[in-house]
């Protein structure tokens, strides 16, 4: 794993803090060259608004996808991030065993280490061998549901599509790449809060990279004040179960008649920049759901909706393609292999080799703002077909209830609003204007 901090804000941090106090306290606001005692005055005694002024960009390479998912993006909001995409790299085509090997043992012994991998050669091993049977289901899914795709976007969009159904096989300990970006008081709290060997070493790379910069503020860190006990996901008892579609339960929808909306004026969302648009903030849907890891990734991205703990499940997803392509049984076989390890090796050890397919339950609760920008980019035929089906879902269960009305008719991509696509080259290719509106959310394939 490699970090390097990228980017950071063009004052020093502790001359930013000083003159952010200086405005809320006292009327010298011009000294931001001879700072108070930040750590003294206002870190130590809780005023860390004072040290949001300053970001730091990490570009972080070599990084299993695991430590992101179950890590870096599992808990805090307080982040942006610009993670490789897993649906269309080459990172599967020709795994570094070795590599992986290596990563493993920096935190667990290499006789554990050794117990896991055979299970994951064996799913790059099912991945090769299947993605050309697989992939004659994806070139006949494109035609029948994107009459508009041409030849050249089946042959560009095929294989992609493909690897991506095929990924479920792949254990999230490959490596990625991501640029991300905290402010210095969310860089301390994560330092201080990490829960896994993982999190510890990313986020002391992270630190050093900041103190490098930064001599002033190693105090910042303080080693007492670090957790030092792990956590790790609750794993469900049980046997491999396959599912073909994710599962979405509402539990409440606190709604209201007169919802503003923006939707369909251009790509910017400003429903959080809108007075008229408060409303939407205090009005709410909370639902359950079980979706692969795949997907939960992708779900992490809505920052502005929130979270339980998720609970890895007994559950594989089994995509349309590689059911139409029968492996269903080579499916079952290898989510029994993978929790069979489960008494063999560490929890942590489990987690970290955890396989895309692997499904997570949780509860999600969105406020209204942050709802309607999650359905207009997940309903649209752009999104990974499983998180199209999970908001399709929850857009059929808002549809049966009357007071959700005006709700629904916006809980949809630009193009069912106004009958344009906004994705310019990336168009999927799909009837925007023959398809009646009463069946524009089918269920896809790919």
């Amino acid at each position: 794993m490699r970090v390097k901090l990228l980017a950071k804000s063009d004052k020093k941090p502790l001359d930013l803090a000083s003159h952010a106090a200086r405005v809320c306290y006292t009327l010298n606001q011009e000294l931001i060259e001879k700072p108070i005692d930040v750590k003294a005055r206002l870190f130590d005694s809780g005023h860390h608004t004072t040290l949001q002024h300053t970001n730091f960009t990490f570009y972080i390479q070599d990084v299993p996808v695991t430590t992101i998912l179950f890590g870096l993006h599992l808990t805090s909001p307080y982040y942006n991030s610009d993670q490789r995409s897993g649906r269309f790299s080459k990172m599967y085509e020709e795994p570094d065993f070795d590599m992986i090997r290596k990563m493993l043992t920096e935190h667990y012994t290499a006789e554990d280490v050794e117990k896991v991998m055979p299970w994951i050669e064996t799913g790059f091993v099912i991945y090769k061998d299947w993605l050309p049977k697989v992939l004659p289901f994806a070139v006949q899914a494109i035609k029948e549901e994107r009459p508009f795709a041409n030849e050249k976007y089946i042959e560009i969009n095929a294989p992609k599509l493909a690897q991506e159904q095929m990924r479920m096989f792949i254990s999230q300990v490959v490596p990625t790449a991501l640029d991300t970006t905290l402010n210095l008081s969310a860089i301390t709290a994560l330092w201080r809060s990490a829960w896994t060997p993982e999190m510890r070493a990313l986020t002391d790379a992270m630190k050093d990279a900041v103190v490098a910069e930064y001599p002033e503020l190693e105090g910042f860190f303080n080693p007492a004040a670090r957790r030092d006990t792990d956590w790790y996901l609750p794993l469900q008892e049980g046997t491999a179960i396959l599912a073909d579609k994710p599962d979405l339960y509402l539990v409440h929808a606190d709604l209201y008649e007169g919802v503003y909306t923006n939707a369909g004026k251009d790509s910017v969302d400003t429903l959080y920049f809108t007075p008229e648009a408060l409303e939407n903030d205090v009005h709410y849907v909370h639902t359950k759901v079980q979706v692969s890891c795949a997907t939960y990734g992708q779900d992490q991205r809505h920052r502005s909706v929130r979270h339980s703990t998720p609970r890895l499940t007994t559950s594989f997803y089994l995509p349309p393609l590689l059911k139409q392509a029968g492996m269903t049984p080579v499916a079952l076989k290898f989510m029994q292999e993978w929790l069979d390890l489960k008494d063999k090796v560490p929890a942590g050890l489990m987690q970290a080799i955890t396989p895309y397919g692997a499904m997570v339950s949780y509860d999600k609760l969105a406020d209204l703002n942050a709802l309607i920008h999650e359905q207009g980019k997940r309903t649209c035929w752009c999104a990974q077909e499983e998180i199209y089906h999970l908001s399709v879902a929850l857009r059929e269960v808002l549809a049966e209830m009357p007071e959700a009305k005006n709700l629904v008719s916006v809980l949809a991509p630009p193009c069912f609003i106004c009958g344009k696509c906004q994705e310019g080259a990336r168009y999927c290719g799909r009837d925007i204007k023959g398809t009646p509106k009463d069946h524009y959310f089918p269920k896809r394939k790919v």
